[in-house]
C-alpha cells in the first residue's frame, strides 16, 4: 500500500466532511473519475490488525499528487470516529488505489445518464463531471439526481450549479426528502427521474451511489422498466 497525508479538512456540513490527502510518493495521480481508493488505519489496541474501508474519490485527475474524499460521520464507526474527532493535518495514512470500473463510458454522446446518488454518494458524479468540465468531453445529455434530506444537507451545491450554467445539456436536480422548499424538488429522488425514464423514447444509462436500501430500490424499479444491469444500470454501494 501507498502513503497519504491529510493536508486539509473542510467542514462541508455538519456531518459531512472533506478530507484531502497527498500522496508524497507521486509527482501527479493519474486515474479515471469514479474510481475509489481503500484507507486503512491500525487499530489503537489490536496492533498490527488494520481497519480498511473504500471510499469514492470525489476529485478528479488535474496534474496533482492529491485526491479528495467526502465522508458522511457515523456514530460509532471507526473511520468516522477517527477521522472527525482524532485526525489532525499531516496524519499518515496508508492508502490502496484508486481502483475500480465504476466509470464513465467511452463516448459520452451515445445515450443520455442519469447518475442517482445520496449522501456523500454525489463523490464519483462529482468527479466525473468536473472531469467532463475541465477537459471538454462532449456529451449528449447528463441529469445529477442528489437526494438529501434538508437543503442544509446539500453537497457541492455551489460547484455543480456553476457548471450547469456553463453546460447547457448538464442538469443538477437536488431532491429533499424532510423538508419543503420552493427552490428544490420534494420528496425522494427516485420519482423524480422515474418520471423522466417514463416520458423517454430511449432509456439513459442510470449510474447510482449510495446507501444500499436507495441502490436495492431504485434497481427494482429499473428492473421493473426492462433495464439490464451493466448495459443500462451501473453501481457502487458504500453501506
Amino acid at each position: 500500500m501507498d502513503v497519504a497525508v491529510l493536508v486539509d479538512i473542510i467542514k462541508e456540513t455538519d456531518k459531512n466532511w472533506r478530507f484531502v490527502f497527498e500522496s508524497p510518493l507521486y509527482d501527479k495521480l493519474d486515474f479515471i473519475s469514479g474510481q475509489l481508493v481503500q484507507l486503512a488505519i491500525e487499530d489503537p489496541i489490536d496492533k498490527g490488525y488494520y481497519h480498511k474501508r473504500n471510499y469514492s474519490v470525489a476529485s478528479w485527475a488535474d496534474g496533482s499528487n492529491r485526491f479528495e474524499l467526502i465522508i458522511t460521520y457515523l456514530p460509532g464507526g471507526v473511520f468516522s470516529e477517527y477521522l472527525f474527532k482524532d485526525s489532525e493535518i499531516g496524519d499518515e495514512f496508508l492508502y490502496r488505489g484508486p481502483m475500480g470500473i465504476f466509470t464513465l463510458p467511452e463516448d459520452l454522446t451515445k445515450r443520455d445518464i442519469y447518475f442517482v446518488s445520496t449522501g456523500s454518494g454525489i463523490s464519483p458524479f462529482r468527479s466525473m463531471m468536473n472531469y467532463i468540465y475541465e477537459n471538454k468531453v462532449p456529451f449528449k445529455n447528463i441529469k445529477l439526481f442528489f437526494g438529501t434530506r434538508t437543503e442544509s444537507d446539500l453537497l457541492y451545491r455551489e460547484e455543480l450549479e456553476n457548471i450547469q450554467k456553463e453546460l447547457p445539456n448538464f442538469e443538477f436536480v437536488p431532491t429533499l426528502s424532510q423538508e419543503d422548499n420552493p427552490d428544490f424538488r420534494s420528496g425522494y429522488v427516485h420519482e423524480h427521474y422515474l418520471k423522466l425514464i417514463d416520458k423517454a423514447e430511449d432509456k439513459p444509462l442510470v449510474y447510482y451511489c449510495g446507501w444500499d436500501r436507495m441502490i436495492r430500490e431504485g434497481r427494482d424499479h429499473l428492473d421493473k422498466r426492462g433495464f439490464e444491469m451493466t448495459k443500462d444500470i451501473r453501481v457502487e454501494i458504500f453501506g
